[in-house]
């Protein structure tokens, strides 16, 4: 399967999981709602709010869930720290997650 990403990014139900394999370079940025974080390897769990994110840092699966209706996009990652999409000014960027969330439902 091929996955395309435009801006919009993803999408997730509750309890919905997503699967990442060989991210390390990328960030996954929580653009609304909550997400529970962990890479294969890693003892760290990590629960991301609307506007964090985090850099993956290990090689390998790393799986991303939906604590709630959530809206996330995947990033590349500048000097192991998590940017936003693009280096959007702040402005931009508040406007794509209402966007992004609006889409979500």
């Amino acid at each position: 399967m091929n996955l395309e990403l435009d801006l919009g990014g993803i999408c997730l139900k509750p309890k919905q999981v997503l699967k990442v394999r060989s991210g390390v370079g990328h960030a996954i940025v929580c653009d609304s709602g909550a997400l529970w974080v962990t890479q294969y390897r890693d003892q760290r769990d990590v629960v991301l709010e609307a506007g964090e994110s985090f850099a993956l840092d290990r090689d390998g699966l790393a799986l991303v869930q939906a604590l709630e209706p959530s809206a996330i996009t995947i990033a590349p990652a500048t000097n192991g720290r998590a940017s936003p999409p693009a280096a959007l000014p702040r402005y931009a960027r508040t406007v794509s997650r209402l966007a992004h969330r609006q889409a979500c439902g």
